[in-house]
């Protein structure tokens, strides 16, 4: 089989950004005035720092439908029953931010919190796919919850990282009506 084009082939990372509020406003906007371009959404303040490692983990369950014809069984239909998708992704940067996320704690003020103390929070999110080599990707999610996924790792002789996961929620609303788990711009 020919190579379609080199220039498809990826090498790179995303950066998160995340804000509390479902379908914010500036998820979608555009313009290059802001920390990364493209997006007033992207904004140092919403950025879950450096993300050592992630992936898009979308989970389809399929249902066929079948009929009898001569006594034998014929699929005449398949459907998708069950759509999820989640991004799990891990993170190297201890700070308040972060922790509050891992722990799903509350935050008590003067750099303390709560764990255990807040119930999952619904938000919005701009993954950026940035790439050394090959085409970025942005995929805005209007409705996500963002929980802890594994043990926070202490080790005297590696960085400590800490594993998060996105759950991509459905959300019809608005203008998001026909695009219900989000937008992937593959030219950003």
């Amino acid at each position: 089989m020919a190579t379609i084009s080199t220039n498809s082939y990826t090498i790179g990372g995303i950066d998160l950004y995340y804000d509390a509020s479902i379908a914010h406003s500036s998820l979608l906007a555009t313009y290059t005035a802001e920390i990364t371009p493209g997006s007033p959404f992207r904004k140092a303040g919403r950025s879950l720092g450096n993300i050592v490692t992630a992936e898009f983990a979308p989970d389809v369950t399929y249902v066929d439908h079948f009929i009898a014809v001569k006594g034998a069984r014929r699929k005449d239909k398949t459907v998708a029953n069950l759509k999820t998708v989640t991004i799990p992704f891990t993170f190297d940067e201890m700070n308040e931010a972060n922790l509050k996320k891992f722990f799903l704690a509350s935050t008590l003020g003067n750099n303390k919190l709560a764990p255990m103390e807040n119930p999952l929070e619904e938000g919005s999110i701009s993954m950026l796919v940035r790439t050394d080599i090959g085409p970025d990707l942005v995929y805005s999610i209007p409705k996500c919850i963002i929980r802890p996924d594994g043990n926070l790792a202490m080790n005297i002789e590696d960085w400590w990282s800490g594993p998060l996961v996105i759950e991509v929620l459905y959300y019809d609303t608005g203008q998001w009506a026909s695009k219900p788990y989000g937008v992937l711009d593959t030219t950003p």
